[in-house]
């Protein structure tokens, strides 16, 4: 009898040592309606709530779902871990019941899936992946872990949590959990006609089109479906290193333009050429800049504004947005007057950008415990990339593009006007024993370039964190120097105005 009584003190004594070591209580236990007191919420929210409540009951009862959450996810058509619930609604589970109508059964009697579609038709299911491969779409066991839901929102920085036994729980938005969950969120990679009633102009991938709802990528970039991997180079192509050896280390004193060399095949012992289609300009490398925290969380902040807190904890509610999707957009002048804009993106993993750090923190008892993490220390990462911008002809377009980058949050655009003064080149002519359009002279030839101030229509998207913009000009050298070691070459970075962000912009061969 003694030894039980022993045993039962061991075991009261464990849990108690382990209730305690919990440092502290990371997520606060809420009613729906004390939550509303707090942060109102328009009808979106609402509804996006009561679907999260429904989906908790519906995954936990269906081990169907889970599985096809799992599969869809994995197939990630948008290149995250993601679903869109409009493509899967119509799925048949176990229960002879569909997806829609298993979630319309256990949500309230006032609830239909219909009705959030209809306003939210980018709604997006995502499976993170978390810290220390703690748990991700690859990792998940369908049959044992039941995850909890998590609802990305836009009135608060805190992530409301859904628990399997249907708890409402706000996690702080610098705690990221170490147990199964999935994010409900929208969709920042798709747009759909209700934000963009001229959808049928955007001339990208259809996503979906049923019942009046068409859905589309905003870029290609993002488009899953071609799995060929672009080829990033570790050195310079050798045209690039050519026109490096001939411009700055044969005729340092001419200050060439190593441009010339790529497009053209123009050096000071042949000073015509033709334009050669094999080069276009492609943004190669990005990373953030300066304080990396700053920069951190700029891009990762949940309601669209960057967040200090007092402690110094670094907020990471990015894990409910799963990889951060940049826009680069490409601001180019025509010498007919007309300026075009460009558009193009990359999607990078946090993992990618940044050197994360955490710290491993539980909560619960020995039997019934829970992992949290949180960053401890954080450091920037430059990322490379393969985004392709334009064959730069002088005969076609200024000397110069402006190049802005922006962190995508929202999909709903405006259209603003950018006004600059740009030259264009006027060195051009036919030669006659070619019979082509010919490039005379060294950078600008003898004639003077002309100057013109153009107008050029872009879109600005509502809630996207702007991270900066550059100049790029047709004469900025592309590699730098050498290194010390053997093939290795500097390439030019530019620093964008507002200092968040640097990339490179190089010609790479593309036939």
């Amino acid at each position: 009898m003694k030894r039980e009584s022993k045993k039962l003190a061991f075991v009261f004594s464990i849990l108690a040592l382990s209730s305690c070591s919990t440092e502290e209580d990371f997520t606060e236990n809420k009613t729906v309606q004390e939550l509303d007191k707090i942060s109102p919420k328009d009808e979106k929210s609402i509804l996006k709530e009561k679907f999260a409540f429904s989906l908790m009951k519906s995954i936990k009862e269906s081990p169907g779902l889970r599985e096809i959450i799992k599969d869809e996810t994995l197939k990630m058509f948008n290149k995250d871990y993601e679903v869109l619930v409009y493509t899967i609604k119509d799925y048949t589970l176990e229960n002879g019941m569909t997806l829609e109508q298993t979630i319309n059964q256990n949500a309230d009697s006032n609830f239909q899936l219909s009705n959030l579609l209809r306003i939210e038709p980018t709604l997006t299911l995502l499976v993170p992946e978390l810290p220390l491969e703690s748990f991700s779409a690859k990792k998940w066991n369908t049959q044992s872990e039941i995850p909890a839901v998590a609802i990305r929102t836009n009135y608060t920085n805190q992530v409301p949590l859904i628990t399997p036994d249907l708890n409402l729980e706000m996690m702080p938005s610098d705690v990221i959990p170490g147990f199964p969950v999935i994010v409900v969120k929208n969709n920042e990679r798709v747009v759909s006609n209700l934000e963009n009633p001229n959808i049928r102009d955007l001339k990208t991938t259809t996503v979906f089109e049923k019942d009046g709802i068409i859905m589309k990528f905003w870029t290609d970039s993002f488009n899953n479906a071609d799995k060929r991997k672009a080829r990033l180079l570790i050195h310079p192509d050798r045209t690039l290193i050519s026109a490096y050896t001939i411009y700055d280390e044969q005729s340092p004193n001419l200050n060439g333009w190593q441009r010339d060399f790529i497009y053209y095949k123009i050096q000071p012992s042949s000073s015509n050429g033709p334009f050669i289609y094999d080069f276009k300009e492609h943004l190669r490398s990005f990373s953030m800049t300066g304080d990396p925290t700053n920069a951190y969380n700029r891009i990762s902040d949940q309601t669209g504004d960057p967040t200090f807190r007092n402690n110094h904890r670094i907020n990471t509610s990015h894990w409910t947005g799963g990889f951060y999707e940049f826009k680069v957009r490409a601001i180019i002048n025509a010498k007919n007057g007309v300026g075009n804009e460009l558009i193009n993106g990359f999607t990078v993993s946090p993992d990618d950008l940044f050197f994360l750090e955490y710290e491993t923190y539980t909560k619960g008892t020995l039997f019934w415990e829970k992992t949290y993490y949180r960053l401890k220390n954080i450091s920037n990462k430059t990322v490379y990339v393969d985004v392709p911008l334009i064959n730069w002809d002088l005969d076609e377009y200024a000397s110069s593009i402006k190049i802005e980058i922006e962190e995508v949050d929202l999909t709903i655009t405006s259209v603003i006007t950018d006004t600059r003064t740009v030259k264009f080149a006027t060195n051009f002519g036919i030669d006659t024993a070619l019979g082509v359009k010919t490039k005379i002279g060294l950078k600008f030839g003898a004639s003077v370039e002309t100057i013109q101030t153009q107008t050029v229509q872009k879109t600005f998207t509502q809630g996207n964190n702007f991270l900066g913009e550059a100049i790029v000009n047709f004469a900025d050298k592309v590699i730098i120097r050498k290194t010390n070691l053997r093939n290795m070459w500097v390439t030019r970075d530019y620093i964008t105005g507002s200092g968040y962000c640097e990339f490179s912009i190089e010609p790479k061969k593309v036939q």
